[in-house]
């Protein structure tokens, strides 16, 4: 965490720049998608050699992701989330205009490191916003990135139904979060992290608990938005042009379920949000496997991202409360488990459907998400 000589009283200006850095992370990270089939067009390459481009993003994400320690240290949370910012901006730039598969490689790679390490560094200046309120704030926080992935999206894609070329719908995608930097920018806090001898150290116990914990949280994400629609088609017989409202179910109840989070946490307490968490997703990957028909399947993947919302925002929040390890460097080894979910869950599922069914795998997911549920009663046990 910041060194007490440098930290600063939390003020009004530091929660609306927080609202701002989260959203800048979800919004800048929507606009991948969107532009995938512009980019296969302009750089002709096989599925294979694609994927392999898509290794590119998590790559980038955990090499950086680990270093926000140092960097925090050096330059301080402002300064890492201004850098990270105008990372982005140059990884979009490269990903709008190139035409060399090597320089595409390089673009998604920063893509991901810059993404990484703005997650890392927003969940630290959360934290110490956090604190200084003396109030639960981060699952609102995280509520706002979701919001940001659902603007970053749509805003894309009606530029592009308007129209308007590629090359200047991103510009002005771009244009859009060089202005939320420079809004929040008075409010990112100039605090730096304390040097601690070491910017990397083994995660205690109990972080490595939260961290799997995320890592099972993630992976349902990665799930869901991979293998959704394809279940909806197989299983369900859903319209191709309709599937991808499996995964719009469990985002916006993801994004409702985390601006509600506060109370939650305030109602329930750290634990029994997760242990119920995982109950309520378990139950909601379930019904969409039970479902008679695709309608019910949806209102399963809504209830996932439900009992998925909080999970993961209320656990890093936890990480300030515990004395064994730098907060900061608790945060990045945590989030780093985590994120490893979204890189190797859909291709764990993938392979358990390659070896069984689809429906298998989900009902693995399931048992995964019930696992969060019975880790959840040791996390209070080593707390």
């Amino acid at each position: 965490m910041p060194n007490s000589s440098s930290a600063t009283a939390i003020t009004s200006r530091n929660v609306q720049a927080s609202r701002l850095g989260f959203f800048i992370a979800g919004f800048g990270l929507a606009l991948w998608a969107p532009l995938v089939p512009y980019v296969r067009a302009r750089i002709p390459m096989s599925d294979g050699v694609f994927g392999l481009m898509l290794l590119c993003i998590g790559i980038g994400s955990l090499l950086f992701m680990p270093m926000t320690a140092l960097f925090s240290s050096r330059v301080g949370i402002r300064g890492c989330i201004i850098g990270s910012t105008l990372i982005l901006l140059i990884a979009l730039f490269l990903m709008n205009y190139t035409h060399s598969l090597y320089w595409l490689g390089l673009a998604l790679f920063l893509f991901g490191g810059s993404l990484g390490l703005l997650d890392v560094v927003l969940n630290i200046q959360g934290l110490v916003v956090e604190q200084g309120l003396k109030r639960s704030i981060l699952p609102n926080l995280h509520g706002i990135f979701s919001l940001g992935t659902i603007s970053g999206a749509l805003l894309l894609t009606l530029c592009l139904m308007a129209g308007l070329a590629i090359e200047y719908s991103l510009l002005l995608m771009m244009a859009v979060l060089l202005i939320a930097v420079t809004l929040g920018y008075p409010g990112f806090l100039s605090d730096k992290t304390k040097a601690s001898g070491s910017s990397f150290m083994k995660p205690t116990p109990l972080v490595a608990l939260i961290g799997g914990m995320c890592f099972i949280v993630y992976l349902a994400e990665g799930a869901v938005l991979d293998w959704s629609a394809l279940f909806l088609i197989k299983q369900k017989e859903m319209l191709s042009s309709q599937a991808g409202l499996g995964y719009a179910s469990f985002s916006l109840m993801v994004m409702l379920g985390r601006f509600m989070g506060s109370q939650i946490v305030a109602y329930f307490g750290v634990v029994k949000t997760v242990v119920l968490g995982g109950l309520i997703a378990a139950l909601g990957i379930g019904l969409s496997i039970l479902a008679p028909h695709w309608t019910l399947a949806l209102i399963g993947y809504g209830i996932c991202g439900l009992g998925c919302a909080n999970i993961s925002p209320v656990l890093i929040s936890s990480l300030s409360q515990q004395q064994l390890m730098p907060t900061h460097l608790a945060v990045a080894a945590a989030t780093t488990i985590g994120y490893a979910g979204v890189l190797a869950g859909p291709a764990l599922l993938g392979g358990v459907a390659q070896l069984s069914s689809l429906t298998a795998a989900f009902i693995a997911l399931a048992v995964l998400l019930l696992m969060v549920s019975v880790l959840g009663s040791f996390y209070q046990r080593m707390q």
